[in-house]
């Protein structure tokens, strides 16, 4: 009779492991290799460890999904630098502390959290009278979505 050896960590199993754990290394070269040869730009942020897994975590070590979501990330801050240039917890404050924003309790059917936006209607005039004025030069209306 064969005794079980243990495979390769599973994605669950890797997501468990403290960063510097060299189990992690093979899959944050994969992800750092990919992303190299489509020349993701490291301007913003570089392809660091501590960065990639992010990716990784987010998407239990699925290199697949990790890669598309990192794809997503950098096509979301090309394509929306208005909102993305200056995204830090200080660039919130406000919003967080008015009540604005909340998280549902519970994840939607595919395991995400769900960030909603509490803005009545005037809040939201209040709010479109600040973005008009912050971002004019971006549209006629003010508001580019």
């Amino acid at each position: 009779m064969e005794e079980a050896r243990p495979g390769p960590p599973t994605g669950l199993q890797l997501s468990a492991l403290p960063d510097h754990s060299p189990l992690l290394q093979p899959s944050l070269a994969e992800l750092r290799c990919r992303a190299q040869a489509v020349g993701a730009s490291p301007a913003p942020l570089p392809l660091t460890d501590s960065f990639l897994l992010r990716f990784l975590r987010a998407r239990d070590f699925d290199l697949d999904l990790a890669w598309r979501l990192l794809k997503n990330y950098y096509k979301w801050r090309a394509e929306c630098p208005e909102i993305s240039a200056d995204l830090h917890p200080s660039s919130v404050l406000g919003l967080l502390k008015a009540g604005y924003l909340g998280v549902l309790r519970a994840r939607d059917p595919t395991g995400s959290k769900v960030l909603i936006y509490r803005i009545d209607s005037y809040a939201w005039n209040q709010l479109q009278t600040k973005i008009t004025s912050a971002f004019s030069k971006h549209s006629s209306s003010g508001i580019w979505w």
